[in-house]
């Protein structure tokens, strides 16, 4: 019986953990979904801002409405500008003054011929973690006229991108190509760019799955999961073990209390069947132990069992009555 409930115990854990990483994995490449979803909007905001022939005429007279269009539509969106080829800042949304971005890895991707510009940085005008993304502005020529960027910041970007729930110590974080912090779920954004590749999950380079999912983390155990953007940014999901697996340690400990109770009964029965057996057992010996002694007298209660106790009790009562009835002649005759 033992043997049974720990192989269904047993069974129960797998299924759980399995269940536990199923979920986990389609919480992940659901995030991941809704983050290409959304850097999809910002680069159709792009293109379609790019094509259109007020920033195509890089003056700044004529951009700047458009730009702070975006801004005021788009609260992630702090800041909206356009750089010449020479890195030099055309167009902005927040009035401020002109400032050189030639020496921006973003830049430096677009005027290079590369269709999509990308960079976590400190930015110059928040002073704050930044994510920019930017696209080429081009007219008829196949070289870039200038760049259009939009930079976001990562409190933001977090609250808008990794806003989800999973269970009370669940999140989500977002990275870059690099492993640099770009969202966190708990919003802990600090003031400096963050390098997450002391990560577990990201360490852990091998594909995950259910033997593989465990992690410690910040002294504590955790189950983690990631999922690579189409940006080739990993979304890693994340939540407390303990939490995971609460509803699986409920059902191990009441198996185990009903194991424990089951257990507790059987050996009652058996302790009740064992006494019913035994002592008209023991009865009968010590009933045979005083014919042995020449007591033929002894009351023998269990004749009327119809059970092979009460055989042997009829067989002793009949011994006794032989032996009596034995005793009997002798005495006569002497």
């Amino acid at each position: 019986l033992g043997g049974l409930w720990y192989i269904s115990i047993y069974k129960s854990k797998a299924d759980w953990t399995n269940n536990i990483y199923q979920s986990l994995a389609g919480t992940s490449q659901t995030l991941a979904q809704r983050v290409d979803d959304w850097t999809s909007m910002n680069l159709r905001l792009l293109d379609q801002t790019a094509d259109l022939p007020s920033i195509k005429s890089m003056d700044s007279s004529v951009q700047n409405p458009v730009l702070e269009t975006i801004t005021n539509n788009y609260e992630w969106i702090y800041l909206a500008f356009t750089i010449e080829p020479d890195g030099q800042n055309v167009g902005r949304s927040d009035g401020n003054p002109v400032k050189f971005y030639g020496d921006r890895d973003y830049f430096k991707q677009v005027i290079n011929g590369g269709e999509l510009g990308q960079q976590v940085l400190l930015g110059k005008t928040s002073g704050k973690p930044a994510l920019i993304l930017s696209r080429p502005i081009q007219k008829e020529r196949p070289f870039p006229e200038g760049v259009l960027a939009i930079a976001m910041a990562l409190e933001d970007l977090s609250a808008t991108v990794t806003r989800t729930v999973i269970g009370d110590t669940g999140y989500a974080i977002l990275v870059d190509g690099q492993n640099r912090l770009l969202a966190h779920g708990k919003g802990d954004i600090a003031n400096n760019l963050q390098d997450m590749s002391d990560h577990p999950v990201l360490k852990h380079t091998d594909s995950l799955d259910s033997d593989s999912f465990v992690f410690q983390y910040e002294g504590r155990k955790i189950v983690g999961h990631k999922f690579e953007t189409k940006l080739g940014w990993q979304l890693i999901v994340q939540q407390d073990y303990d939490e995971a697996f609460a509803s699986a340690e409920l059902a191990r400990v009441q198996a185990l209390m009903l194991l424990g109770a089951t257990l507790v009964i059987v050996i009652l029965i058996a302790f009740l069947l064992a006494r019913r057996l035994s002592m008209p057992i023991l009865n009968l010996t010590a009933i045979a132990e005083q014919i042995s002694k020449g007591d033929l007298k002894a009351e023998i209660r269990e004749t009327s069992r119809s059970d092979e106790i009460g055989a042997l009790a009829r067989a002793i009562e009949r011994m006794g009555m032989s032996l009596r009835m034995a005793f009997d002649r002798l005495r006569k005759k002497s």
